[in-house]
This record gives structure tokens, sequence and C-alpha cells, in this order.
């Protein structure tokens, strides 16, 4: 009996209450295509970071007159390194060789002999480039005896780690911004519509019905509004997807949990959003 009047009673609202109705499924168009522009933002910025990361050379200077055979147990202990994710050898003659590409002239007419030693170069995987890291294999390399020196730019990497720690800081931060800004719209949406029912509570409220029974149709009322409006910012948001792919193809990678993922969380939002905001006016009546 309870159920059938719910559903039944949730049906009465939407047919009497359109402009309210039609109010909370824009909000919610708006919060899902918000979600989703949130989630794509953060993966481009997260991806750019990584090709700068992945970019991002140190290079192992070896004294002069090591045997090769040290050098290249030295790069292949590197290549076991989980948090490396490339590591190269440079000869004397290889760096001669792209010194003159740079320069573009011979370097015989300028030095009598090379001036460049044996050396590694070596990149990190993205996800642990961090100052803490690469501090951490530099001192591990400090001990070791065939080492002149290494060297990278560190100022470039001091930006990179910044950057890293600021992306996540204000992605989280515009999330969180974004959410909480149209959760309030849709709260007092949701609120006034309530409010528009002043003379049906008290009747039932006099009968003693429970809140449970006054406000569970609004919540249905609600949550119709809210998963009709996800899945309109959903289909809206395929075709702009595809659109923006022409010049920036990166957002085809998007993956589809985080798009889902998106979605689930302004369900579980606006859900959670509709039972708090009816319960609390039903107490207030």
């Amino acid at each position: 009996m309870s159920r059938e009047y719910y559903f039944h009673r949730a049906g009465t609202l939407i047919s009497k209450r359109k402009l309210p109705f039609f109010r909370i499924v824009f909000i919610s168009i708006i919060l899902t295509l918000s979600s989703v522009w949130a989630v794509t933002a953060y993966f481009g910025i997260s991806k750019e970071q990584d090709r700068l990361a992945s970019n991002l050379e140190i290079s192992v200077i070896i004294k002069n007159n090591t045997d090769t055979t040290r050098i290249v147990s030295l790069a292949e202990s590197l290549k076991n390194y989980e948090q490396i994710q490339m590591v190269k050898i440079i000869s004397p003659t290889l760096a001669t060789i792209e010194f003159e590409k740079e320069l573009g002239e011979d370097t015989d007419a300028l030095f009598n002999e090379s001036p460049f030693q044996w050396s590694i170069v070596f990149t990190m995987k993205p996800e642990y480039c961090n100052h803490q890291t690469v501090s951490s294999i530099l001192a591990d390399l400090g001990t070791k005896s065939i080492i002149e020196q290494a060297v990278f730019n560190d100022k470039a990497a001091g930006a990179l780690f910044a950057r890293s720690t600021m992306v996540l800081a204000l992605g989280l931060a515009g999330a969180t911004g974004i959410i909480v800004l149209f959760l309030g719209f849709l709260s007092y949406v949701f609120r006034s519509e309530l409010l528009q029912s002043p003379a049906e509570w008290f009747i039932l409220q006099t009968l003693g019905a429970g809140r449970m029974f006054i406000a569970f149709p609004h919540v249905l009322f609600a949550s119709s509004a809210c998963l009709i409006g996800i899945a309109f910012g959903g289909c809206i948001a395929i075709p702009i997807q595809i659109a923006s792919s022409g010049s920036q193809p990166w957002v085809m990678d998007v993956p589809f949990v985080s798009i889902m993922s998106a979605y689930g969380t302004v369900a579980l939002l606006s859900l959670s959003t509709a039972i708090i905001t009816a319960f609390s006016v039903s107490k207030g009546k």
C-alpha cells in the first residue's frame, strides 16, 4: 500500500509542479556537465604533466678512464629501479655527433680532442617524478665510485614538482567548488518545492503520519528529476566530447570508468541532498 502511494503521490507532484521539476532537471544537467568537464580537464592536465615529467632527463657523468663493463653494469642496475622509465648510455663519440648536430659545425675544428665523457641518461616514470624520489635516487648514485656527478635542470624539475602539487590542489578545489555550488542550488529549488505544501503537510501530521510517509514522495519527485537531468547531461556530453576531439584528440582517451564515476557521484550527491532536504523540512514542520 505504502509503495503504491509513494509512487502515485510522486507522479501527482510531477504533473502538478512542472516548473520546479524542470528546474531540478536543468540544475542536474549543469551539474553533470560540470562534473564531466572537471574529470576531463583534470585528465588533460595530468596527461600534460606526465608528458613533461617523462621529458625530464637526469645525466650521470662517468669519471674518465672508467672501464666500459662497469658503465654498462651501472646502466643495467638503473634499469632495475622501479621508478626509472628509460636508461641510455651515451659514449663520447655519440655525444660528439649530437653536439655537432646541434651546433652545425665540425668539432675537429673546435677541439683538439673530444671534451665529452661517458654518461648515462635516464628519465623517471611520471608517477615517481617528485622531489623525494629523485633525491633518493641521486643520493644512491652518489655512493657509486665511478660517478663524477649527476646533472639535471633543477629549476625545471622544481617547477615541475610544484606544478604537480598545484594541479592536484586546484583540481580538487575546483571540483569541490562546482559540486557545492550546484548542490546548493538544487537544495534551494527542492526546498522551495517542499514549502509549497504547508496545508497538506499540516493535515498529514495532524492525522499522525510519520516523516517518512510525508517526505518520501517528494524525495522520489526530486530523485526522478535528478536522474533525468543526469541522463540528459550524459547525452549532451557525448557530442561535445566528440566535437572537441578534432582539436583535442586526447579527450577521447578519458577513461570510461572516470566518466561513469562522475555520473555516479552526481547521482549519489543529488539523492543525498534530496533526502536531507526533505527530512529536514519535514522535521521543521
